[in-house]
């Protein structure tokens, strides 16, 4: 990134990259002076040094995190879930609908030489709609601080887009996770590590799409181990912590994430999700806008300030009774 451009061009490519540790030009410290520099060349000063330069500038500084929040979380839920599911953000006020592809195959008849009397088929493709919620997080530390030098700008940006992504995560897997009952018998097992009912699952579903993936937390994917492996697969388990590809079948493993106010997992460490690898992904998430930054001027005993974090989001899961779980006990 050229750091002669003008502020505008830059800062939000610098703060996605600091967000996602890419940053090879600069240290993290160094990085972090550019960006605070960018924000104070914006407003147009050297260093706010009261709340009364806070104050007047902070709407500047919330349009700029606003921008620049919207592709850091878009940005990491491509990385946890873009393999099974598309990410897409639309404009504030915008409704979508997905095309879905319809998996089923047409039939095939045997005909007599010279006949075209055939029954048309037509597989319509089908149409999934998707509601947006809205999503708030609450902080009260003060963004001045950052530019200040007092907070790092990858730990806070991270911290919230990490916490919306895990938000939206939780919805995926909970759509997926629960609908287990709903589930045809061809598609699901329950018992104990059995390599050959694994196996049919996977093989059920890949002959359904013509692909599928295992999706799991690190936990649910460590038992999936073949029976002879290699020792270049043994180093990648040990690297992982799970076999990256497991009997021809990739797998992908999902962030775990405590429930708000506890220690209980939110994602189930014995479950295994069996999913079509397609285009046309299966999971389809969406933004709505760029997220909304707004502070409660009613100061707290403690002299700091509510800020609150708004930003829409819609999770819709195509086919939900046409794909594979694993529950192994």
């Amino acid at each position: 990134m050229n750091m002669n451009q003008p502020v505008r061009k830059n800062y939000t490519e610098l703060a996605v990259d600091l967000a996602a540790g890419r940053v090879t030009n600069f240290s993290a410290q160094e990085s972090e002076d550019v960006l605070r520099k960018a924000f104070l060349a914006e407003i147009g000063v050297e260093k706010i040094e009261t709340f009364a330069q806070y104050r007047r500038y902070k709407d500047i500084i919330f349009e700029i995190i606003e921008e620049t929040l919207s592709p850091i979380i878009n940005d990491q839920l491509e990385a946890q879930m873009g393999s099974f599911a598309e990410v897409r953000n639309i404009a504030w006020g915008d409704t979508i609908q997905f095309d879905m592809e319809n998996p089923d195959l047409f039939e095939v008849a045997i005909i007599a030489d010279g006949t075209g009397n055939l029954r048309r088929q037509r597989l319509d493709n089908g149409k999934l709609p998707m509601t947006m919620h809205t999503y708030g997080i609450k902080v009260y530390d003060e963004f001045y601080r950052f530019l200040a030098g007092r907070v790092r700008w990858a730990e806070v940006m991270n911290k919230v887009a990490r916490s919306y992504t895990r938000k939206i995560a939780e919805e995926v897997s909970n759509a997926l996770f629960n609908s287990y009952n709903a589930i045809d018998p061809m598609f699901k097992y329950t018992g104990t590590y059995d390599e050959n009912q694994i196996l049919r699952v996977c093989a059920n579903v890949e002959t359904l799409y013509g692909s599928a993936i295992i999706v799991g937390t690190k936990t649910a994917l460590r038992p999936l181990k073949p029976t002879y492996v290699g020792d270049a697969s043994k180093d990648g388990y040990n690297q992982l912590g799970y076999m990256g590809r497991f009997n021809g079948y990739d797998t992908v493993a999902l962030t775990q994430s405590f429930k708000a106010g506890t220690y209980d997992f939110n994602l189930s460490e014995t479950d295994l999700l069996v999913l079509p690898a397609l285009s046309n992904k299966f999971v389809k998430i969406a933004t709505e806008g760029t997220p909304i930054i707004h502070d409660n001027q009613n100061m707290n005993g403690d002299m700091s300030i509510e800020h609150y974090f708004i930003q829409k989001a819609g999770v819709a899961v195509s086919y939900t009774d046409k794909y594979g779980m694993i529950r192994l006990s």
